[in-house]
């Protein structure tokens, strides 16, 4: 298993209240984002978020990322699903089967997101790619 790093910017965060009650708040949200380092490119994600009681909160969502990994050019879909409060969390991030084109065909592959108090986000990015 290969793996690379780096890191992103969210370009933008737009989202939709659709249901708050009980101090539960349901959105959905439409971000982009630029990566940087072992994966260069662009993605659109759009999530399904819950804020809850005691700042916890979860999501799940589908991103397209169109990139550069290890020399090679193509896009792929990346699945979502994290919750968490102020004691911790759990996230599972990874590339859904058989979505990659071009050259990243066949890339199946993990990715862990860290972020850091300043706002900072970066990634470790596990992945298989075909010879």
């Amino acid at each position: 298993m290969n793996e690379v790093t780096g890191r992103f910017t969210l370009d933008s965060w737009n989202e939709d209240v659709y249901d708050e009650r009980g101090g539960v708040r349901l959105l959905r949200v439409r971000n982009t984002k630029t990566f940087e380092g072992g994966i260069q490119g662009t993605s659109e994600a759009n999530l399904l978020q819950v804020l809850a009681h005691n700042d916890s909160a979860s999501y799940v969502g589908m991103e397209r990322v169109h990139a550069r990994i290890d020399g090679r050019e193509g896009d792929f879909v990346l699945r979502h699903s994290a919750q968490g409060n102020a004691e911790g969390g759990s996230a599972s991030i990874e590339v859904v089967t058989d979505s990659a084109s071009d050259g990243l065909t066949g890339l199946r592959a993990t990715m862990e997101i860290t972020r850091a108090p300043n706002g900072e986000h970066s990634y470790v990015f596990k992945y298989e790619l075909p010879s």
